[in-house]
């Protein structure tokens, strides 16, 4: 297991994530994540995630008020959201239906999109490429 991987299951554990979940994101036993989850609180490195009284924005920590008989918010605005699940993709379970890969038409790359079937470019700079900045000898 890699220093990457150990980081990786700490940070899903702390999120409240399953040892099965964290399994099959990382392709390792679940055996050996509950191994290591279990020598981690033993010696300190793991915590267990604490209910705040304050609810706060997972992202940026600013507090949210929570409007009654409404879902819990988590995010303060769509902009944390994004942020936040961008930086945290690892979350995304590797069997979703909603994950598409791809090939990028510019530049060759394969690439994953999440809930977004009609990609075509890997990011906003191969598209600009292609669509503006097209070789002489193309023909177009």
């Amino acid at each position: 297991m890699t220093d990457n991987q150990k980081t990786q299951i700490l940070e899903m554990r702390r999120l409240g994530c399953t040892y099965r979940h964290i399994a099959t994101s990382l392709c390792l036993p679940e055996g050996t994540i509950k191994t290591y989850c279990l020598r981690a609180a033993k010696k300190g490195l793991l915590t267990t995630p604490s209910e705040s009284p304050k609810c706060t924005c997972k992202q940026c920590g600013k507090e949210i008020i929570q409007v009654a008989k409404r879902k819990k918010r988590i995010f303060c605005t769509d902009a944390c959201r994004q942020k936040w699940w961008g930086s945290h993709l690892f979350l995304i379970h590797q069997g979703s239906a909603a994950l598409h890969h791809f090939t990028c038409a510019h530049c060759n790359k394969p690439f994953t999109a999440y809930g977004n079937s009609g990609r075509k470019y890997c990011s906003h700079d191969c598209y600009i490429k292609a669509r503006y900045y097209q070789d002489a000898d193309d023909g177009r």
